[in-house]
């Protein structure tokens, strides 16, 4: 009896520490258990977070391709989600191959710009253009004698409602893919590529704002021909015949009638050139006299008072402009009134790289030869401008014998 006791004594102290150990298990693992739901809804929390912050750049991102596309007149259409293809199991065979044609082949005139323009937004970007062009910027222009620099003129830009005519022409029509490239360039801030060979450093336009008017593309006027009234009388048309009658067109108006250039598949043409040179040959063209500069103490002088100190008064100058032997040349001097012929005359010489012994400078009216080098331009009366000619020194006449030479023109005396 004492032993069957000792036993169950010895079970159930046994028992008490496996259930004592039982239970600190079981603290262990709810304090387990509550560490984990508490860290669960913490990253739950944060990954939450996480995603709602990646929703609202991929919408911002979303927005911002959508204006990017808007900008070019395009619209993202997508492509078709499951519930779509679903659908269109049920369709014939033949809709499945208009929606194949219709949605997955590219066709010409997808990736450009629809008809539709911002005339408003067009206008803004071409005045900014037209800003960033330098003033007084000059360009090489050929003329027959060689070449000259010429101020930078504006090109003529007319804006239709369904078209742009650039420099002369011809009618550009919205439609046109290289019309689209154009306006797509200008848009962008950029100086259309197709100008780009002709002027490399940008050129301001004169926009002609004709929205409201739609240009004939074939064109022809609305009302072409010759109007009749009663009694099959003909009415004559206010410009053409009476004004043209009995004149004779010259090279020179013929060549002005024609466009100075011409766009043919995004590549700029030049017209007048070529034409101007096989007209060279046949009709000679009158000659444009180009102005040579020449650089004078007295420009020096008043460009560096012009730069330095404008606000001083300028002193009192000499304006010449001497034409050459064959009027083909034109030079400008800005010269003190106390200098004298002879500078001039040395400053002719050497700009033109000749004797000085080999030329005469002379004046029409009075007629009047300048052989004086020591005469002052003041006492001479070429102040404050005057315009003078060259020529070829002329041999003197030969003197009969027994009479005195005298100088068979003078010129003016100092007094």
């Amino acid at each position: 009896m004492a032993r069957k006791l000792q036993d169950l004594e010895r079970q159930v102290k046994a028992q008490s520490v496996e259930m004592l150990s039982k239970d600190q298990k079981i603290l262990a693992l709810e304090d387990l258990v509550q560490n984990l739901q508490q860290n669960q809804g913490k990253a739950s929390l944060q990954r939450q977070e996480e995603l709602e912050t990646t929703c609202m750049q991929l919408q911002r991102q979303v927005g911002k391709m959508e204006r990017f596309l808007n900008d070019y007149g395009l619209q993202w259409v997508g492509e078709p989600t499951d519930h779509d293809d679903s659908e269109g199991e049920a369709v014939s065979e033949d809709s499945k191959k208009d929606w194949m044609t219709v949605k997955k082949f590219w066709k010409p005139g997808d990736s450009v710009v629809p008809p539709e323009v911002d005339f408003d937004r067009l206008l803004a970007s071409l005045k900014d253009l037209s800003e960033l062009v330098v003033e007084d910027e000059t360009q090489v222009t050929s003329v027959p004698s060689g070449a000259r620099l010429c101020a930078l003129e504006p090109i003529p830009l007319k804006l239709y409602r369904n078209g742009i005519i650039m420099f002369d022409g011809p009618f550009r029509p919205f439609y046109d893919p290289s019309t689209q490239r154009c306006l797509r360039d200008i848009l962008d801030g950029f100086f259309p590529s197709e100008l780009q060979r002709l002027y490399p450093d940008g050129v301001p336009f004169k926009v002609s704002d004709l929205r409201n008017q739609f240009y004939p593309e074939d064109g022809l006027d609305l009302f072409p021909g010759e109007g009749r009234v009663a009694g099959w009388q003909r009415l004559r048309k206010a410009s053409g015949r009476l004004e043209n009658s009995g004149s004779r067109m010259t090279a020179e108006r013929f060549l002005n009638r024609l466009p100075k250039v011409v766009i043919r598949q995004g590549e700029v043409v030049d017209i007048r050139g070529p034409i101007r040179d096989t007209l060279q040959n046949c009709c000679p063209l009158p000659v444009r006299i180009q102005e040579i500069v020449v650089e004078t103490a007295a420009l020096a002088a008043e460009r560096e008072r012009s730069q330095g100190s404008p606000e001083t008064p300028a002193p009192p100058l000499s304006t010449l402009r001497i034409k050459s032997e064959n009027c083909e040349q034109a030079f400008l001097l800005m010269m003190r009134p106390e200098d004298t012929v002879g500078d001039v005359r040395a400053l002719l010489a050497q700009a033109r790289a000749v004797d000085p012994a080999t030329f005469e400078i002379f004046s029409t009216f009075p007629p009047t030869v300048y052989d004086d080098n020591a005469l002052t331009l003041q006492a001479a009366g070429l102040v404050p401008n005057a315009t003078l000619l060259l020529r070829a020194r002329r041999a003197p006449p030969p003197v009969p014998e027994g009479r005195p030479c005298f100088n068979p023109d003078p010129g003016p005396s100092p007094e």
